[in-house]
């Protein structure tokens, strides 16, 4: 199987974070080199990162949800973008860097972060060093882990939610809580977190016949972060529900489907009409499609392996993205399904988890030169 290795001498924290660094150094060196700098002067080694929904961050880290110097659409549009990310872009730019480079500041420090816990919690949950350790390659190998040093929430998010059920299982429920709080308040994909805590909160009751009033954080700080995000909206847009009701943006043509149905469809259009030789069809279409149901692969495939708190928050996760129309960014929301990545790590075969590792790579150097050219890339 592929592996790093460095000396004994030095801790496990800094072996994950020199693996973690010497990737996105190969990422950030592949970016720079692919990028053509001469025909695009205005670029730098730090735009190229700067992508599509980063224009949203950016705006909210600098004039809030205000309708100042921006479009009607692009300002309903921010409601969509909870504000715990854009907020630590703005601190980070309180010490002299630019709005674009805090971001990817937060971005890549949150991934080292985010690596770490991984790295925690299943060495907890499997108390198999090289179990944990193939964890952290396959969530920095990912195909679309080059949001993890974009001006995008996905890392800080993955930091969050992975550390929020590392002290679940600690049974540290406040700051398991805290941490779901921030969370919610980093995506709104988070919000699968209240069901999955409340049912906690009974699972627990049942098991040992009394109440855990510790567990009344896990439940009250997601519900409060949810109430603080409807605030936003009620105080920014005059409905505590504007960015689900919202039909400025071009966001509205998103609607619930039949779960599934979509990437059915267009899994079938890729291969019946070969339309898998088409880019443009793939990066709206067909990779999403194949990203959903290789997601739902990993998840049937480690089901058995998974306590239920995980397997319910791979299923709610998936499901969420899977029963949206218009799923053009679904490759980039399996990559927040963390567990894959535990249970991709805890495959026996060695010689299948380096394969993966392997064809994971070549995708993402092919995706990072589409998404640094300013192409659509989920």
């Amino acid at each position: 199987m592929f592996r790093i290795t460095l000396p004994l001498k030095y801790s496990t924290e800094a072996r994950i974070i020199a693996v973690v660094l010497l990737i996105k150094l190969l990422i950030f060196t592949w970016a720079v080199f692919s990028f053509n700098f001469a025909s695009n002067p205005n670029e730098d080694w730090i735009s190229i990162w700067d992508r599509w929904d980063s224009g949203s961050y950016k705006a909210i880290a600098t004039s809030a949800y205000l309708l100042t110097n921006t479009k009607l659409e692009d300002w309903a549009f921010h409601s969509h973008f909870p504000p715990l990310y854009p907020a630590l872009i703005y601190l980070v730019s309180l010490f002299g860097f630019t709005i674009p480079f805090s971001g990817v500041l937060v971005s890549f420090i949150s991934n080292i972060l985010a690596s770490l816990m991984l790295y925690k919690l299943a060495f907890y949950e499997f108390k198999d060093k090289q179990i944990a350790f193939s964890s952290v390659l396959f969530l920095n190998l990912y195909p679309t882990s080059y949001f993890a040093v974009s001006v995008y929430s996905e890392s800080l998010f993955l930091f969050l939610t992975i550390s929020s059920f590392y002290y679940l299982r600690k049974e540290n429920y406040f700051t398991a809580g805290l941490f779901a709080f921030g969370s919610i308040l980093t995506r709104i994909v988070g919000v699968v977190l209240v069901p999955i805590y409340f049912l906690y909160f009974i699972y627990n009751y049942y098991q040992n016949r009394k109440f855990n009033f510790q567990l009344f954080y896990l439940c009250l700080l997601p519900i409060l972060a949810v109430v603080i995000y409807m605030g936003i909206n009620k105080f920014y847009y005059d409905d505590y529900l504007f960015f689900l009701n919202e039909k400025i943006s071009f966001n509205t043509t998103k609607h619930l489907i039949v779960p599934f149905k979509e990437s059915y469809d267009d899994l079938i259009a890729t291969f019946k009409f070969n339309n898998y030789k088409n880019q443009e069809f793939m990066m709206t279409r067909g990779w999403n499609a194949i990203f959903t149901f290789s997601t739902l692969l990993i998840i049937i495939l480690g089901i058995k392996r998974m306590r239920w708190e995980y397997a319910l928050f791979s299923i709610a996760s998936l499901f969420l993205f899977a029963s949206l129309s218009w799923g053009i960014s679904n490759a980039r929301y399996a990559f927040a399904i963390f567990p894959i990545f535990m249970i991709l790590g805890s495959f026996k075969n060695k010689l299948l988890q380096g394969g993966v590792m392997g064809i994971f790579l070549v995708m993402l150097l092919y995706f990072t030169v589409i998404f640094t050219s300013g192409s659509w890339a989920f």
